[in-house]
C-alpha cells in the first residue's frame, strides 16, 4: 500500500469550495502567503485576499512564518493541482460595521489618503470615501488638488452610502452655507437680476449673479439675444424663472424680462394713483353722454 497517497486524487472528498479550515503559513512572499492545510496539501493566500484593506504593502504586516490562521477555500483547480483561499472572507466586512455606526447626513473626520484629477479619497474608520472635486467648496475654482494633500485630516458629511458597490460618497462644501440657498431667501421668481456671462454651452449660458451664485440662462429663453453673439464678461439683465436653494439650481430667462417690467410698471403706476380717485373719476367719461 502506498504510503503517501496523491491527496488530488480524491480532492473531492478532503476539500471543497466555500470550506473553512486551518492552515498554517509557510511562506511569506510580496504577492501573497504559502499555508499548509495539512493532507499534503498547500495552498496560496492571494495579498489582495488577506484583508479588506486596499491598501495592503506586504503580508508581512499582516501575517508571520509557522501563523495558524483559518481561511476559506475559493478555488480548485484539479488540472493545475493548485488551491486558492482567502483570509478577509472570514473578516468582518468594513461596510457592514461602517453602515451599523454611520448614516447619510452624519458629519465625520477621516484621513485624505491620496488625490486624483476628480477628487480625493478620504479614509473614514476601515472604509475609503470619495470626496469629489464638486462637493469641495461652493466656489467652482477650487478642487481637491488645490485644496488638500495627502495626510489632511478633514470633517466630511456623508451625502451617500452605496452598500452594493461597497462606495461612500463625502462632502466639505456641506458643512457651509449654501451660497445659493441665502440667495433665495432674498430674490424669489420673477425677480429681475443682472448676471455676468461665465460660459457658454450649446444648450444655454451661465452668468454670475454673486460671488458662488450662477444662473442658467437656456437658450430657449435668450430671446431676443443670440447666443453666438454672446461674449464672456457680458451683462445679460433677466428675470428669475426658477429657483431652488435646496438643490443650488437657477434659471433665469431674457425672453419674460419684457413683459415683467411692463407688469411691474403697471403695478407701480397703480400704487402712485391718487387714492382718492373715486369710480366715477376714472370712468366719468364713459358715463358723459
Amino acid at each position: 500500500k502506498d504510503a503517501n497517497p496523491d491527496p488530488w486524487a480524491d480532492i473531492d472528498a478532503i476539500i471543497g469550495v466555500g470550506d473553512t479550515v486551518t492552515a498554517t503559513v509557510s511562506n511569506i512572499e510580496p504577492y501573497g502567503v504559502f499555508v499548509d492545510l495539512g493532507e499534503d496539501l498547500e495552498a496560496f493566500l492571494h495579498v489582495s485576499e488577506i484583508s479588506w484593506d486596499k491598501n495592503v504593502k506586504h503580508p508581512k504586516d499582516y501575517l508571520e512564518n509557522n501563523q495558524e490562521i483559518n481561511v476559506e477555500v475559493i478555488e480548485i483547480d484539479k488540472e493545475g493541482r493548485r488551491l486558492r483561499v482567502s483570509l478577509k472572507n472570514l473578516l468582518p466586512k468594513p461596510m457592514d460595521a461602517f453602515t451599523a455606526e454611520n448614516r447619510v447626513g452624519d458629519v465625520v473626520t477621516g484621513t485624505v489618503t491620496s488625490i486624483t484629477d476628480f477628487g480625493a479619497f478620504v479614509r473614514v474608520g476601515a472604509i475609503e470615501g470619495l470626496l469629489h472635486n464638486q462637493e469641495i467648496s461652493w466656489d467652482k475654482s477650487q478642487n481637491a488638488k488645490s485644496e488638500l494633500k495627502v495626510g489632511d485630516e478633514v470633517e466630511v458629511k456623508i451625502i451617500k452610502i452605496d452598500r452594493d458597490a461597497g462606495k461612500i460618497s463625502l462632502s466639505k462644501k456641506a458643512l457651509e452655507a449654501s451660497p445659493v440657498k441665502a440667495f433665495a431667501e432674498t430674490h424669489k421668481n420673477g425677480a429681475i437680476v443682472t448676471g455676468t456671462v461665465k460660459d457658454k454651452k450649446d444648450f444655454g449660458v451661465f452668468i454670475a449673479l454673486e460671488e458662488n451664485v450662477d444662473a442658467l440662462i437656456r437658450t430657449e429663453d435668450l430671446h431676443p439675444l443670440k447666443l453666438d453673439e454672446i461674449e464672456k464678461g457680458q451683462e445679460i439683465k433677466g428675470v428669475i424663472s426658477f429657483i431652488d436653494g435646496n438643490t443650488d439650481r437657477i434659471r433665469v430667462s431674457v425672453k419674460r424680462l419684457e413683459r415683467q417690467e411692463e407688469r411691474e410698471a403697471m403695478d407701480q403706476l397703480n400704487l402712485d394713483q391718487d387714492d382718492s380717485m373715486t369710480l366715477g373719476d376714472a370712468f366719468g367719461d364713459k358715463f358723459k353722454r
